[in-house]
């Protein structure tokens, strides 16, 4: 992940849930059956400091909104979980056209890059 261009990172995260939706159902499993409340993962302190420091560090440098280095990371994923087989809304499959997955990717990163964008 590159704190500087949050907007990629969820564009990836987009891509990882149409290559192994198998994860993300997992996820959701595990915080309904699990951990209905707080943090997903025990853990979640040592898997997630290099991403939150990256984040602290890009808002220290002007290039990330200021706010809760976590809260924003967790933004940045539920954004790219719009349309992931866990979405109230909507699951994309990989099986979707391309210029369908291209049209999803261009507005994620719009949306991500406006919204972690520093004011």
């Amino acid at each position: 992940m590159d704190a500087a261009d949050l907007a990629d990172w969820a564009v990836r995260l987009y891509d990882e849930y149409l290559r192994r939706p198998d994860l993300i159902r997992l996820a959701t499993w595990a915080r309904l059956e699990r951990r209905p409340t707080g943090h997903l993962v025990e853990d979640h302190d040592r898997l997630d400091d290099h991403k939150l420091r990256a984040i602290a560090e890009a808002q220290a440098a002007g290039r990330v909104c200021q706010g809760d280095p976590f809260d924003v990371m967790a933004m940045v994923i539920a954004m790219s979980m719009a349309w992931s087989p866990v979405s109230n809304v909507y699951a994309a499959t990989a099986q979707e056209p391309s210029d369908v997955h291209e049209r999803r990717r261009a507005l994620l990163h719009e949306c991500v890059r406006r919204a972690v964008a520093p004011k």
